[in-house]
């Protein structure tokens, strides 16, 4: 960019005079300017002091909020872990109680199991130990298994008949501790009969501990 003076030779002569002054006056004073600086200790450590302080303060926030963050995450994982162990307790249970029906079903199937033959078996024995001119009028149970007594009543023609009927009986596999509870004659037409009650443990049963035992 071209400037061009349009002013008088005068007055740019006075002009250039005031600006050489101030160029003059300005010299000096710059020429005199120092900068300095000053490290002051009482001043800079409490400042120091203050930062350290303001860096400890926030690491231990974030610390702490790393912690609070992680222990969240355990005790949330915890919670999942809690709700899966009580399921699984649950199924146990279920099954536990499952086991339980399926047992005491067994335990009946096998008690009428073992006990489906008992009686055949003693009918059997019975009436083979029958002697000639012996007959029976009744079988019946007066204590049930696993404590059975039978009681037997019948006729016979003589007591020779009837020892022998007890002796046949004690040589049963089924029958144990053979009693006579009674004897008596009777009148049957023409003919004195015997008539014999007997009684008889099942030599399959039970000792009485384990009976008491099992039925508590």
């Amino acid at each position: 960019m071209i400037k061009i003076n349009l002013l008088p030779p005068e007055k740019r002569k006075k002009i250039r005079k005031v600006q050489a002054a101030q160029k003059k006056s300005k010299l000096p004073a710059l020429a005199g300017f120092k900068f300095s600086f000053r490290f002051d200790v009482l001043t800079v450590m409490p400042a120091a002091a203050a930062a350290l302080a303001l860096l400890v303060i926030g690491g231990s926030f974030f610390w702490l909020g790393y912690k609070e963050k992680s222990m969240k995450e355990r005790r949330d994982t915890m919670r999942v872990e809690l709700n899966r162990l009580n399921q699984v307790i649950l199924h146990i249970d279920d099954l536990k109680a499952r086991t339980k029906k399926v047992r005491d079903r067994m335990e009946v199937i096998l008690a009428v199991d073992r006990n489906r033959f008992l009686w055949p078996r003693i009918l059997d024995d019975v009436s083979g130990a029958l002697p000639r001119y012996t007959w029976l009028d009744n079988i019946s149970e007066v204590t049930p298994f696993p404590q059975l007594t039978v009681r037997i009543e019948g006729n016979t023609m003589s007591n020779i008949l009837l020892s022998e009927l007890i002796a046949n009986l004690e040589q049963s596999a089924m029958l144990d501790r053979i009693k006579l509870i009674s004897s008596t004659e009777q009148k049957h037409g023409s003919y004195a009969t015997k008539f014999f009650v007997l009684e008889a443990e099942c030599a399959l049963n039970e000792p009485a501990d384990s009976a008491q035992v099992a039925a508590k």
